[in-house]
């Protein structure tokens, strides 16, 4: 049996960079202890603290304290189910996305603001970079 894939659905709150990096390193796993995730971000703590709330605000996150072996605490933090269920959301929305930019048509379950409207700020030059209005 074939595994169903996630409703495409565009997450503004996943979709900033470290929060789709922290979503993507958590995705796979139960949880992450909060030094790994910050190292392979290559960020300050305040930065991940930070970028985490919103997270956890969201309802997306959660923390959690463990004694490591030296007895101090370290900080766990994973996604919670409606975090995983809007990830993989937001996963098939950009999916959706990178096939359209490839040429295949947009689903329509996508709900990616713009994708395919054409407007006056669309590039209107040829492959050499002519417009294709002649009066310019």
């Amino acid at each position: 049996m074939m595994a169903r894939r996630a409703a495409a659905r565009f997450d503004d709150i996943i979709h900033a960079p470290h929060r789709l990096r922290i979503c993507a390193l958590l995705a796979p796993v139960e949880s992450m202890e909060f030094g790994t995730i910050r190292d392979e971000l290559g960020v300050a703590d305040s930065v991940l603290s930070k970028q985490f709330k919103v997270l956890t605000d969201a309802g997306y996150a959660t923390t959690s304290k463990a004694a490591a072996p030296t007895g101090r605490a370290r900080t766990w933090l994973a996604l919670t189910r409606a975090g995983r269920k809007a990830f993989a959301g937001h996963l098939e929305a950009l999916r959706e996305l990178a096939a359209a930019a490839e040429g295949e048509p947009l689903a329509r379950s996508a709900s990616v603001a713009g994708a395919g409207v054409e407007g006056p700020d669309r590039d209107r030059s040829d492959e050499h970079g002519q417009a294709d209005d002649p009066q310019q």
